[in-house]
């Protein structure tokens, strides 16, 4: 009998034994498999961003193609490099290049610098097998194709995504956007020496991992894919060692829970059998027992809540992660207050708005003066600071606005509401300016900061959130015009002046071929050797219609618009070759001096450009003289270029010398030869001392640097007397001649100026 109750306990043991780790092993999947979903979850959401990384950066193609498909192949390629280069800088993207390859040779790359060596490249004959698949696959398919990431000729690891380009149904040639892939990782977020990538790989289908340990896609692992034009990325990632060490640990810990309890269970009944008589004080112990089985029984339940917990959180992290997409959609990243985007969709709202409640709305359009020049001379990290000094500034401020938003760059725009009164929003900008006027203190330097402020008020600026952002705009423009560091309110004049503004710019792209652009020459003398030395060119524009229109109307024009470049290659090789037929006319050669525009220099074939008009005109280099506005800031490598007309022997002067803060630091940076007087300082030769102890030393600065000096704008006797008496005996001005065209200049330089140079005598 004893041995018969002895079985059954020890099958009922084995039961509960078997039962338990069933049960466990269930708990167990269960557990991973919870673990599993959120690891699964976390994947997908760095898919999602590494997804978003790679499409921001290959969205660019489409602008590429379609700008080239427009404007390149109609011939109309001369400002591909700067549209490239806006197009690359305006979508803050990491591509690594864009590039243009008509018949597959490289031909346009922005940025150069870093992708020097695929310049004039052959893609059609490019050797790396890859490629060739590429370059068939593109020509095949004629879509867009991806190839990557494989060692690129710069040396890093790419990805490559190329597109052919068809006209009139030929191939012309190629368009590419090229990514770094480590970078673009990064800017995913994904980057080795992360502990979060430890147990993360990426690869292309049935290829070793390029980034993370291929063993990864070996063993238990969670997989997201990645879709490219023409094929997909895997990413795998493994659970946390210590996840899965935790639930071995709960499962571990529960077993031996639960065995402890069919242990002490089984001896409970045998000291039952054992101590009958004694049955009331076990059945009280074996309450007791089951009273510490039930909490050991809730610990376990309150372990599962624990788990149901941490789901939710899981759950929570993914709201969160959608929040902060959607926040990064209506944000600034750079300054973290809203974007051109939000206060759009906000404008849209509030001009809705006040149509039903017949209420007043002002927008202030406002950008940063100078702020391309801090840019360019230090750096855009410095740019960054000064634009999120600004920010905190303003939302520091006691200042009542609706909306306060960056747009892109250094432009800015508030929204101030129920402003109906004028003087309000005088006030509120005078407020602004003064909040700005303090000296901005980054990384040890100094900065002061002014802004130029456009102000549209609803409804008299506009009726439309499109008609009132461009009308604050055009006011802005006319309040840097004006003076900067000003505000200006918007009216339906500026309208016309924006419109008058753009038909001159049309106006002046047709003027070269109509033959309104005329030179004129202005004589230069020595009145030490009584003669005249050279020349400046000047350029006039001769309207069809409205007659002569000043330089300072129509310069700023080209300049903004983009085509003073080839206005400047037309001015230069023009005076080039009358001066060259005036030297063989002449016994003794001249010099002609020839304006230069900082955006010529921008042209980085510009130097091969001179030496090409020298060489077609046959003028040595030694008679060609350049001049540059003091005012203009310039990199280095316009600093580097002007050097290389230095060593061709050609002369380097600058105009306005004395009229801006940067006069000596000129002379030191600049290879100059010759500096010209500027004419404010000479009209106050009869009548101011500070001007005449402003020429003595400016003429001093240039014998101490061994320069040449020439004064402008001289219009009388006694001015020419005052200057050639204090060492400045060249001289450019109406005492002597005013501009005049070609035939004219030619007569001139033949005549005596005896008469003219009398006052020599009286010196």
């Amino acid at each position: 009998m004893k041995a018969m109750q002895y079985t059954i306990i020890a099958l009922v043991f084995v039961i509960l034994v078997s039962s338990s780790e069933f049960v466990l092993g269930k708990y167990k999947n269960s557990l991973l498999n919870e673990l599993r979903m959120t690891e699964q979850s976390q994947l997908s959401s760095r898919a999602l961003v590494l997804q978003s990384v790679i499409d921001r950066n290959f969205n660019l193609m489409v602008s590429l193609e379609a700008y080239v498909s427009s404007n390149y192949l109609q011939n109309n390629d001369q400002e591909v490099l700067n549209y490239i280069a806006s197009l690359y800088l305006g979508a803050q993207a990491s591509a690594l290049n864009l590039l243009i390859a008509p018949k597959g040779i490289v031909k346009d790359v922005f940025p150069l610098k870093g992708n020097e060596s695929i310049m004039n490249w052959d893609l059609l004959n490019d050797p790396r097998p890859n490629v060739q698949q590429q370059i068939v696959n593109a020509l095949t398919t004629k879509r867009m194709t991806m190839d990557g990431p494989f060692k690129l000729l710069q040396g890093m690891d790419g990805l490559i995504a190329r597109k052919a380009i068809y006209q009139n149904g030929e191939f012309w040639g190629f368009v590419s956007v090229g990514v770094d892939v480590d970078q673009l990782l990064a800017e995913a977020g994904i980057k080795n020496g992360d502990p979060r990538n430890d147990r993360l790989a990426i690869r292309n289908p049935g290829q070793p991992a390029f980034f993370g340990d291929d063993s990864v896609f070996q063993e238990w692992h969670m997989k997201a894919n990645i879709e490219l034009a023409d094929h997909n990325w895997e990413l795998g990632a493994l659970p946390p060692n210590s996840a899965v060490e935790s639930i071995k640990q709960q499962i571990l810990v529960t077993r031996a829970s639960f065995i402890t309890i069919l242990v002490l269970g089984l001896l409970f009944f045998l000291y039952m059998l054992r101590q009958r008589d004694t049955l009331s004080k076990a059945v009280n112990e074996r309450t007791q027992e089951l009273q510490l089985a039930n909490e050991d029984l809730t610990a376990v339940n309150e372990e599962l809540l624990a788990g149901q917990q941490e789901l939710q959180e899981s759950t929570k992290r993914l709201m969160e992660s959608e929040q902060m997409l959607s926040y990064l959609a209506y944000h600034d990243v750079l300054t973290g207050i809203h974007n051109r985007t939000y206060f759009q969709m906000v404008l849209k709202e509030q001009i809705v708005y006040n149509e039903i409640s017949h209420t007043s709305l002002a927008v202030l359009f406002f950008d940063l003066d100078n702020f391309k020049m801090i840019n360019d001379s230090h750096g855009h990290h410095m740019g960054d600071l000064m634009l999120r000094e600004v920010v905190n500034r303003i939302q520091q401020s006691e200042l009542s606005y609706h909306t306060f938003a960056r747009f892109g760059g250094d432009e800015f725009a508030i929204l101030l509401e129920d402003c109906a009164d004028e003087k309000d929003v005088r006030d509120f900008c005078e407020q602004l300016m003064e909040i700005l006027k303090p000296p901005c203190l980054l990384l040890g330097r100094a900065f002061f900061i002014s802004a130029s402020i456009g102000i549209v008020q609803y409804p008299y600026g506009g009726l439309t959130w499109e008609s009132l952002l461009k009308n604050a705009d055009i006011a802005m423009y006319m309040a840097k015009k004006e003076s900067g560091s000003s505000y200006s309110f918007f009216d339906k004049q500026m309208a016309m002046n924006s419109v008058s503004k753009l038909e001159m710019g049309n106006h002046l792209r047709q003027s070269m071929d109509r033959n309104e652009l005329e030179i004129v020459y202005q004589p230069q003398i020595d009145c030490q050797l009584g003669k005249v030395i050279g020349v400046e060119a000047l350029l006039r524009w001769n309207h069809t219609t409205k007659g002569y229109i000043s330089p300072s109307e129509f310069i700023p024009i080209a300049e903004e618009m983009g085509f003073i470049v080839a206005i400047g290659e037309w001015v230069m090789r023009g005076a080039c070759q009358q001066m060259k037929d005036w030297h063989n006319m002449l016994q003794e050669p001249l010099t002609v001096s020839v304006n230069l525009s900082v955006k010529q220099l921008n042209d980085e074939r510009f130097v091969d450009k001179v030496i090409q008009i020298l060489e077609e005109t046959g003028l040595e280099a030694k008679y060609l003289e350049i001049e540059i506005t003091e005012n203009v800031a310039m990199r280095d490598d316009q600093l580097e270029a002007l050097g290389r007309l230095r060593k061709l022997g050609i002369a380097i002067s600058v105009d306005d010398f004395g009229t801006h803060y940067s006069s000596l630091s000129y002379l030191k940076r600049f290879p100059v030869t010759k500096i010209k007087l500027d004419q404010s300082f000479v009209r106050g030769v009869q009548t101011d001392d500070k001007d005449r102890a402003m020429i003595k030393a400016i003429i001093s600065v240039a014998k101490s640097f061994q320069l040449q000096i020439i004064a402008e704008g001289v219009e009388t006797e006694e001015q020419a007397r005052f200057l050639v008496a204090n060492g400045c005996s060249q001289i450019q001005g109406y005492y002597f001649f005013q501009p005049m065209s070609a035939d004219q200049t030619q007569v001139t330089l033949q005549m005596s100026m005896q008469s003219k140079l009398d006052f020599m005598n009286r010196i």
